[in-house]
């Protein structure tokens, strides 16, 4: 509603008396907190003037006393001198005269040459000291008035402490000058009585000499100190214009001024003078201006608010409303005010859009009722997007003020609606596109329970079906349900993705997925746990025969080809079988029980499936035990070295010796390496076994005669290590074995597992001196390329090909081939496992350099060794 035309010039005439009007308050009130602050600056000032001078008053008044005592003990003591028949024992007079007071440290005697002849500070009786250059003495040998002299600030050379020195001259009988008598004075207890006066925190008090040096100074402030010359400042100036004044003046020392009072001592050439800093002076008026300054902004606010609410309301108003239709026009929400008749007062174009009503609407907003309806009818939804709500109230109001729920549209769009209870009856409901949102979260359920490389369900999920499973292994009619639980991992996948790159290892684990899923039933539950291990959970088993049927299509799926991106790949799966509840009925023990059986498979026959069977935890138990007693036999150097010779076959002599690790145990009696060596690699103790091995061969190798060598087994752990350079190092300078006498062995398997880094590793050990060699050729995945890439200086031919020999089978072939490549390669060969004459002749025929086995000689202790190589030597040099 707008006002009459003609009402316009009476309002702003209004308004602007009512603004001169604020003005003329404003002004009278700033001008009378001016005024009161210019009368408080007075008065401060004369107060601070009074009382500079009341202090100075006091303080002249106890300096003439102090300066009366100490005058008074030094005529005493000048009497005492002058009136002895024996003038010389100056020692006696100060002793035995009672001069001292509280304010005197010292009392002194000084003869006519300036020497100090007696003192009660210091040693007794105190040694002579010459005072000549003191001017507490040069002024009366100068002068025959006899008067009361007091020196400057000095430290004493008896006391060693500040003092101002008192003297008067004594005379001999004729009146002839006979020395000085000296009283020394604390400068600070001129002043210490006025420090416990709280004169203010920038209060000095001083005592000044006629010539400008401070003799005593206090106060919360410190004043002068003691010695410090003030001539050229303005307060020597007054003292020199000799008369009792107060001044200001701005010290150097001291930030801001100062007010300043200098009065004369009577009747001495001494000045006292009281300081305080203005800023304290006028502190209380300050406090005044501040607490008047604060009333009067509080009250100028007051009076503007007042006046700027009578002409901005109406302003105001029209401003809020069109920022609340913008703020509204540019939510992304969508908002909508019922009120409790169900009419909507407010609505934005956002609603419009996401609830897909006419646009007219905005202007024109029909019934909260009649909107739904129009919605249901003309718009996008076959249901209305907006929640019923029933008004709200009593106790149901209370505790339902907001609610929130969600709206799923036909096109895919997720609405959030929230509804807010206003306690006046009304609500409000606010719409938010959450689309996205919902989708992400979708998302990100989906990749928590998927394996992300094959699709299928992961740990996660697998332990949440077996827990599942379990808790229903009992049916409805009392009978117990059987269900299983199968452990898979794929046999030489790490060769695979090793040497065909990790691309095409996870082609392959993408197909293996979809081969299983394809041979499990939908009921089951087929996961990837990591790596190459899969997990299938099958409910409601039905016979072990059928188990047994899906384990046997599981590893047929597998065993067939695979062709991945040209490459055609054959690989196999063992499978580990745990039945539940039989094996277990909580899903650790389930899991475990399949573990076990997938260990026996690969342990045995790869490619295969196991159930679970009891005597495995046995198994387990053993290995476990095993490892212990290795660790502890390790620690307690419980294990032995025995050395097995290679001859060489041209010339029939011994060249070198290997070194082989065995364990006797206090109770298994010989443990055979195929047992504790896989123990030791699984557990880590490899490590330290290989360095005692390597350190007890090379510290016995160093002795034997000759240039026999040692050759040492490597394994793929020890490899890993980062250190393993450095420790092979220090063995071969701590044991004086020359490296080259040093042969380690490392197995086809140590070159597919990080070849790059085993090919660093190999080239630092060549950079040494020590000779490298390839153990059991033949039995693994080694090529032609392996051979050329890495600096091997022996192949050694694997027991299996030597043992056909006799037979003449196509190994015959395989060896020969063996030894003609390694020639090509520069290479030496070596065969194991020579146990017949017609090998050992065989093999020297073909080109064969170095052999050894059971003909030649069964590993011996190592400790054998030199009887060994004694006892050939004499041995073939008789059959020569």
């Amino acid at each position: 509603m707008t006002l009459p035309i003609l009402q316009l010039p009476k309002m702003i005439a209004e308004r602007r008396s009512s603004a001169i009007f604020a003005v003329v308050i404003i002004a009278m009130l700033w001008i009378g907190i001016a005024w009161k602050y210019v009368e408080a600056v007075h008065n401060d000032e004369r107060e601070a003037e009074r009382t500079n001078q009341n202090f100075a008053m006091v303080f002249e008044e106890n300096v003439l006393r102090s300066i009366g005592e100490i005058d008074k003990a030094l005529l005493y003591l000048r009497r005492s001198i002058e009136t002895r028949k024996d003038t010389t024992d100056y020692h006696t007079i100060v002793a035995t005269t009672d001069v001292l007071s509280e304010i005197i440290v010292q009392v002194a005697i000084i003869d006519a040459k300036g020497i100090m002849r007696a003192s009660n500070a210091g040693p007794q009786p105190a040694p002579p000291t010459d005072l000549s250059d003191r001017e507490h003495y040069k002024v009366h040998v100068a002068s025959d008035e006899d008067r009361l002299f007091i020196s400057r600030p000095l430290v004493g050379r008896i006391s060693h402490r500040w003092s101002v020195q008192f003297t008067r001259r004594f005379s001999n009988a004729d009146g002839s000058f006979a020395g000085v008598v000296v009283a020394s004075l604390d400068p600070a207890h001129l002043t210490k009585f006025y420090d416990k006066i709280d004169l203010g925190p920038s209060a000095s008090i001083s005592l000044i000499g006629s010539d400008g040096v401070v003799r005593s100074s206090g106060g919360r402030a410190g004043g002068y100190g003691l010695g410090t010359d003030l001539r050229g400042t303005p307060l020597y100036a007054a003292i020199e214009a000799g008369t009792n004044t107060t001044f200001e003046t701005d010290e150097p020392t001291r930030p801001g001024t100062q007010t300043v009072t200098v009065r004369k001592v009577r009747g001495q050439p001494l000045w006292v003078s009281v300081s305080v800093d203005d800023n304290d002076i006028f502190q209380p008026s300050r406090t005044t201006l501040e607490l008047n300054v604060v009333v009067g902004i509080a009250l100028t606010i007051l009076i503007l608010f007042a006046v700027n609410r009578i002409l901005r309301s109406e302003a105001q108003a029209v401003l809020k409303s069109r920022q609340l239709g913008l703020t509204l026009e540019h939510m992304s929400q969508g908002i909508m005010l019922v009120t409790r008749d169900l009419d909507i007062p407010v609505i934005n174009r956002r609603c419009l859009e996401l609830l897909d009503l006419p646009a007219d609407f905005l202007d024109t907003p029909p019934r909260f009722d009649r909107l739904a309806d129009c919605q249901t009818r003309h718009g996008r939804l076959r249901d209305t997007a907006l929640p019923n709500v029933p008004p709200l109230e009593g106790a149901d109001a209370a505790s339902r003020r907001l609610t929130v729920c969600e709206r799923a549209l036909p096109d895919g769009t997720v609405l959030e609606v929230r509804t807010a209870h206003l306690p006046d009856g009304s609500f409000v409901h606010t719409f938010t596109d959450i689309t996205k949102r919902w989708q992400a979260e979708a998302r990100v359920a989906r990749l928590a329970a998927e394996d992300p490389l094959t699709g299928l369900p992961n740990r996660r999920v697998f332990r949440s079906a077996l827990d599942q499973v379990g808790r229903q292994e009992v049916a409805a009619d009392g009978t117990v349900r059987e269900f299983a639980v199968l452990f898979l991992d794929l046999d030489r996948f790490k060769v695979i993705n090793d040497t065909l790159g990790h691309r095409i290892g996870d082609l392959l684990l993408q197909e293996v997925a979809r081969r299983l899923k394809r041979t499990v039933r939908p009921t089951d539950v087929l996961a990837r746990l990591g790596g190459d291990e899969f997990a299938i959970v099958v409910s409601r088993l039905q016979s072990r025969p059928l188990l047994d049927q899906l384990a046997d299509r599981l590893v047929a799926t597998i065993g067939e080809p695979f062709v991945i991106d040209g490459h055609r790949i054959v690989s196999s799966v063992s499978v580990g079988i745990a039945i539940g509840p039989h094996d277990g009925r909580a899903a650790d023990d389930l899991l475990m029980a399949a573990d076990l059986a997938l260990y026996a498979v690969k342990a045995e026959c790869r490619g295969t499936h196991k159930l679970f069977d009891p005597s495995m935890n046995k198994e387990l138990v053993d290995r476990r035990q095993i490892e212990m007693d290795l660790r502890e036999a390790i620690a307690r150097d419980g294990l032995a070295l025995h050395c097995q010779p290679i001859v060489d076959l041209a010339r029939n002599r011994i060249t070198g010796f290997e070194a082989l690790a065995r364990w006797h145990h206090p109770e298994r009696g010989m443990v055979p390496p195929t047992v504790f060596i896989p123990v030791a690699e699984d557990s880590g103790l490899v490590l330290p076994l290989g360095e005692w091995a390597l350190r007890e061969a090379c510290r016995r190798a160093a002795a034997w005669p000759g240039d026999l060598k040692i050759a040492v087994n490597l394994s793929p752990v020890q490899l890993t290590a980062p250190t393993l350079v450095e420790t092979i190092a220090r063995i071969l300078a701590e044991t004086g074995l020359p490296p080259h006498r040093l042969e380690l062995e490392m197995t086809e398997r140590v070159l597919l597992e990080n070849s790059d880094k085993t090919l660093h590793i190999m080239r630092r050990l060549k950079e040494i001196g020590i000779r490298l060699a390839l153990d059991d050729f033949g039995t693994g995945y080694s090529s032609l390329s392996y051979l050329r890439s890495f600096p091997f200086d022996k192949i050694k031919v694997d027991r299996t090909f030597v043992a056909d020999l006799d037979g003449g089978s196509e190994h015959v072939a395989i060896v020969q081939a063996v030894v003609t490549m390694a020639r090509a390669l520069g290479m030496t060969t070596t065969a194991e496992g020579i146990e017949t004459p017609y090998q050992q002749e065989f093999l020297a025929a073909i080109g064969c350099e170095e052999a050894q086995g059971y003909l030649f000689s069964r590993p011996v202790p190592i400790e054998d060794v030199p009887e060994l190589v004694a006892s050939w030597a004499k041995r073939h040099t008789a059959a020569a």
